[in-house]
This record gives C-alpha cells, structure tokens and sequence, in this order.
C-alpha cells in the first residue's frame, strides 16, 4: 500500500446531553414511544491525524504526551484504535497522531468522539468519503466489541454533525434532527463543568439497561420520566423558552437518579448543590453520572459566579466549555 504524501488530519467536538441520554442505546428508545435525546456539540475537541506508512501488520499510536503503543490486530478485540484501525485496514501500516483529547473520564462522549475522528482520517488515508449514518454505525459498533456492552449514538451524531441535535430513536436506525437554535444566547446560558470525579459509564448504563430489558417497574417508569422530559427539552429550546428548559432539564435528572444509586453519589450531589445555590436554573450531569462533567443552564450573567461556587468545592474542577459548537467532524488538513 502507497501512503499518502501527507497524513490526514481531523477534528471533532465531544457533546453535552441536555436530556435524553440512554434512550439512544438499542433498543431502550424503542420501548418508549417519543423518545429522543437532546445534545450539543462543544468546543472540546479531538484532534488527530493518521497515515499510511507504518509497518505492515500492525498500528501505531502516539499520544498527545508523545507516548507510543505499537498495536497488532489481536488487540482489536480490547482497544478502540486498534479496532477501527484494523476495520478500515486490515493489513495495518495505519500510523496515529492525537493531538487532543477531553479530559479522561469527564462524561463528554470522548471515546466515541476519538473513534469518529479516528476512522474519518483513516477513511481519508483511503480517499473515502463515509456516509454518517456508515461512519456512526461503525464506530458504534467497534465500541461495543471493544467494551463488552451495548452502546449508543449519540456522542457519535454529535462527533459527525456538530450544532444542536435531537436522536430520536426509530426502527431501522435513529433519525437525526438539527435544532435551530439561537447560538449566541446558548452561549450565555449553557456551561459545560469538569467536576474532577471519574466516572465509568459502561458498566452503570449495562447494569441499568438489564433492569429495563427484565421490566423492572421503577427502571420503566423513570425512563417514561426522561423520555417525556426530553421532548419538553427538545420543544423549549426551539421555543427559546429558558424557564422551560431549565424545568426539562431539572426532570430529566431527577427521573435519572432514579435509575441506580451510582448515578448521583454524595460527592457529586454537593458539586450540584453549590452550583444551584449560585443560581443555576438546573444541572445534571452529563453521560451516565456518577462524576464527570455537570451540563448547568442558568440565566445571563452569572457564570463567573456558578464557577466560582464550584471551583470552592471541586477538587480539580474547571470549565470546559461554554455553548454549543456548530462544527462538526472535519478534515484539516491532508485530503
């Protein structure tokens, strides 16, 4: 195989659900008619270029801190690029560059985000041009191999089309709707928090899709809960109606705590609970819970002080975005 004269370089945004999240996991939104879940893209990014010209029969990783793994195909079967790398190119040579990632761990969709990238500048490497709905049922899938478990499509809806997004689960695959929304005022009302606490989103989504799927009433009922909150969340944004937002998103995580003690520890709850003594209209935690990132609405002009809040009660917390992004997964170079 002839590597290209230059690699090919990629971005893509991680997301913040605003509500909805685990509905996209099949075939949980089928269970519960009007199902959707709400997302937006961020100003988090991966970054990452690959090529062609390594070693026949196996792939090569450097991380963002020059760290290098060399990767057979028999690593497939536990690791993402490994994976992807091997799908798209079964003889190997392929050679990956990340230039960024999110933060480990942080409940941003970022390993769904790395595989979309990952196999956008592959595809590129090959002068291919993958359908989404292609890319998205790829990568989704590869992840789930890799993790053992089942996994959505929402992180990779957000990774691939960037903006404002409502999944709305559908037999033969999800139907994918931009919101026309006003960015500028998301930008003055959505925060995107690091709260510092690690979460494992995997295995508290399993736990809770098994409850569902063996018709555990509470479980049943507190999806019918994020179910119809999300689609109060998804109707108040295109409305711009920020107090109906802020009342969505605030059903949406108490219906969600619901689900399993591990969604919402003590240590995350006091996070939450400083934030809306600042004056945050409603905040959740994005992803599964149990840590990570806190999704926060609240009205203009307080941000500096919901941060300040938290910044004197998260250990390493910080800001990871405001608003959403309106770019999507992209080539920038090299194709």
């Amino acid at each position: 195989m002839t590597a290209p004269a230059h690699p090919v370089r990629v971005s893509a945004p991680c997301r913040a659900d605003l509500a909805g999240g685990t509905l996209d996991i099949w075939p949980i939104g089928l269970l519960h008619p009007g199902a959707v879940t709400v997302n937006m893209a961020l100003k988090v990014e991966v970054e990452l270029e690959a090529d062609l010209g390594g070693d026949a029969g196996s792939v090569s990783h450097t991380s963002p801190r020059g760290e290098r793994r060399r990767l057979e195909l028999a690593d497939a079967a536990r690791d993402l690029t490994a994976a992807v790398a091997f799908a798209l190119v079964p003889d190997g040579g392929v050679r990956v560059r990340v230039a960024k990632q999110a933060p480990y761990r942080s409940g941003l969709g970022g390993s769904s985000t790395y595989g979309v990238a990952l196999a956008r500048a592959i595809a590129g490497c090959l002068d291919r041009v993958p359908d989404d709905a292609d890319l998205v049922a790829l990568v989704r899938d590869l992840e789930a191999t890799v993790l053992g478990v089942p996994t959505g499509v929402q992180d990779h809806w957000a990774a691939v089309r960037g903006g404002v997004l409502a999944v709305h689960p559908a037999p033969g695959g999800a139907r994918v709707e931009r919101l026309d929304v006003d960015h500028d005022r998301l930008a003055e009302r959505a925060t995107v928090y690091f709260t510092g606490i690690r979460h494992r989103s995997g295995m508290v989504n399993w736990a809770v899709i098994r409850r569902r799927l063996d018709g555990d009433p509470e479980v049943v009922s507190a999806f019918d809960d994020i179910a119809a909150a999300a689609g109060d969340c998804r109707a108040s944004l295109l409305a711009a109606d920020d107090d109906a937002v802020a009342a969505a998103v605030r059903r949406e995580w108490s219906a969600r705590r619901r689900l399993a003690p591990e969604v919402a520890p003590p240590e995350l709850d006091r996070v939450i609970d400083a934030a809306t003594a600042a004056g945050a209209s409603a905040v959740k935690a994005c992803g599964a819970g149990g840590g990570g990132s806190l999704f926060i609405w609240h009205p203009p002009g307080i941000r500096d002080d919901v941060v300040r809040r938290l910044d004197s009660v998260a250990d390493g917390g910080r800001v990871l975005a405001t608003g959403a992004s309106r770019l999507g997964c992209r080539v920038t170079s090299g194709s």
